[in-house]
């Protein structure tokens, strides 16, 4: 008797206890895995994905990773729902299971036309990807709209890793001369990923269009697609562009 009551007592304070737990916040990613995971010894992506409920292509998107089978001790990987000190008046959420363009808004206190915005590769607001690194305003910041873009000039989307001198290099022209055309940029070492800046007229450039491949624009300019390639070297993949991406023709 006395067995069957303790039994009774503890599933009643097991109740009470459960009672007191709160939900785990949105941006607390994995409520396994927390919000980064340092790679160990004997670790893959799959391993890591099963073991923090995610999937390969989420860590993959997430960190950036061409290679899933490529990964080293001691890396640390960023997870689903975590949120990311950016630089200036931008920051980035990694998106989780679940979320839509609308949650995310909701989650920061923005709207679904702020992030299109900002994430100009987002075609489709409808669609998004766990694992999806999206750029959202720090709270409180006014985010700069660029200028129209000068006659005969266009616009580029600054990726991850980018800096304008890299930008400048890949496109044959110069920081002085994206400057120039960009006033809303007040210091030169901070861009942002996602963010649009025009760039100077005159660029043998191509900026990928829906429905473009690198065949279908060697073709249109009369090039080789081996050509495009040997002057994108940031393009790893000649099957994988995205539109809005410019392509340095000459």
């Amino acid at each position: 008797m006395f067995t069957k009551k303790l039994i009774q007592i503890l599933v009643i304070l097991a109740v009470l206890a459960t009672s007191f737990v709160t939900a785990p916040s949105a941006l607390a990613a994995s409520s396994v895995c927390g919000g980064n995971v340092t790679v160990v010894s004997g670790d893959t992506l799959r391993k890591i994905a099963d073991r923090c409920y995610t999937t390969v292509s989420a860590l993959q998107l997430a960190n950036n990773i061409s290679n899933p089978n490529l990964i080293y001790v001691g890396q640390v990987l960023v997870m689903p729902g975590s949120l990311l000190k950016g630089s200036g008046n931008i920051d980035i959420y990694i998106v989780a299971h679940g979320n839509s363009l609308k949650t995310v808004a909701e989650l920061f206190s923005t709207t679904v036309d702020t992030l299109l915005k900002l994430n100009p590769a987002i075609t489709n607001p409808n669609l998004i990807y766990e694992g999806q690194r999206i750029n959202i305003p720090t709270p409180g910041s006014t985010i700069p709209t660029p200028p129209t873009p000068p006659a005969g000039g266009s616009t580029y989307t600054v990726q991850t890793g980018d800096t304008l001198r890299k930008i400048a290099n890949r496109l044959n022209t110069t920081v002085d001369a994206i400057i120039k055309v960009n006033p809303q940029i007040v210091n030169p070492n901070l861009i942002y990923a996602g963010q649009v800046i025009n760039l100077p007229a005159g660029l043998s450039t191509h900026t990928v269009q829906r429905g473009d491949t690198l065949k279908i624009i060697a073709a249109k300019y009369g090039t080789t697609l081996e050509n495009l390639l040997a002057l994108n070297p940031q393009i790893t993949n000649a099957n994988l562009i995205y539109v809005g991406q410019v392509i340095r023709l000459k």
